[in-house]
């Protein structure tokens, strides 16, 4: 009779654990929190889908469910715009504090994460200082104090770039490396991604964010050069259709772009001066727009002088053929052969004169 109560027990104990695992919880104190609903909602395909939603109550409120790995929640109030990010694991969660400055406890993961941001909120000061240096500067028309400071803000981020790569390569138990080398993606080449995913521990490759780093590096792989640039189509300014293939036969630049984009804008009259001197010799340029106000858009084609052919699906960052070439930051472009082969590609000012001047011999 002894031994059978003595296994019943070990059961319930069993169940109990199996019951509890996965769990969260998160506990706030935030007085400043607004009265009214709070949203605890998570990114899901790009988009942030709510799960649960309380009422705030004294600046207190709770959430609680079931969660297989360490993973990104916002905590979204109705009231304002204001949100809490929150790198939620299986344990109990605290945030105190006030919406502006959370202090998160409970969760590794989020611990690391903070460190991390301890260093980008530094860099991030230091350029808010040496901006306003720089303008005042600039008003004195001190070019001497502008040009150091230029150097400054270089080194800065040279220096962030390279911090951010060794953190990842650092920490490849924690999803929280596979997290920042997602959203820091456009700073790094393919061979980069390549060798910190590499690093990942196996358990780190299964969650979310690695998956995802996955994806981009499987894009980039895609548009490397010497690889055949991936066809697509989109309208052009007069809402007609236009396929990249369509300019099959010539030297092309994708030129992905936008109105709203200042180093595009800077970067144009290059683009204009490299297709003025080669267009006769079978060079042309595809513009691909990243814009939202297809006025704007226009009105900046206009402005720049930009007489080729532009297409975009005004999607903005979602823009298909972006996502399909893996452009994370812009300008970007891709020249391709009259084969439909890349041969060049983050191609600026003399270096893009250089490469007409070698393939158009």
């Amino acid at each position: 009779m002894k031994k059978l109560l003595w296994i019943f027990l070990i059961v319930i104990a069993f169940a109990s654990c199996t019951n509890n695992a996965g769990q969260f919880q998160i506990n706030a104190t935030l007085p400043d929190a607004p009265e009214g609903l709070v949203m605890l909602a998570k990114a899901v395909d790009g988009v942030l889908v709510n799960f649960d939603s309380v009422q705030v109550v004294k600046g207190n409120f709770a959430f609680k469910g079931k969660i297989e790995m360490p993973e990104i929640y916002y905590l979204i109030f109705q009231k304002t715009s204001q949100r809490i990010l929150v790198f939620t694991e299986p344990k109990q969660i605290t945030i105190t504090g006030s919406l502006e400055e959370p202090k998160v406890e409970g969760s590794d993961s989020h611990l690391l994460f903070d460190k991390f941001q301890g260093k980008i909120k530094e860099n991030d000061a230091e350029r808010n200082t040496i901006y306003a240096q720089y303008q005042q500067a600039e008003s004195a028309g001190d070019t001497a104090t502008m040009s150091t400071i230029e150097k400054r803000f270089s080194q800065i981020d040279e220096e962030e770039i390279a911090y951010i790569l060794d953190f990842a390569k650092t920490n490849t138990t924690s999803v929280v490396a596979p997290f920042i080398m997602t959203r820091y993606s456009y700073n790094y080449k393919l061979a980069e991604l390549e060798d910190v995913y590499s690093k990942f521990d196996p358990t780190t490759k299964n969650t979310k964010y690695a998956i995802n780093l996955l994806e981009t590096i499987e894009t980039l792989r895609k548009v490397e050069i010497g690889q055949p640039a991936p066809d697509f189509t989109q309208n052009d300014t007069q809402g007609n259709p236009f396929s990249l293939s369509n300019l099959k036969g010539k030297y092309v630049l994708v030129d992905f772009w936008a109105s709203w984009c200042g180093p595009c804008r800077a970067e144009n009259p290059n683009v204009v001066e490299a297709f003025q001197k080669y267009n006769a010799k079978g060079f042309t340029v595809l513009g691909v727009s990243l814009d939202r106000d297809k006025t704007k858009w226009i009105a900046a084609i206009s402005e720049d002088n930009l007489t080729w052919a532009h297409i975009s699906d005004l999607k903005y960052w979602d823009n298909a053929a972006a996502k399909l070439y893996g452009v994370r930051s812009i300008p970007a472009n891709f020249l391709v052969d009259p084969n439909g082969i890349i041969v060049g590609k983050g191609l600026r000012g003399q270096d893009l004169l250089d490469k007409l001047a070698e393939v158009l011999k």
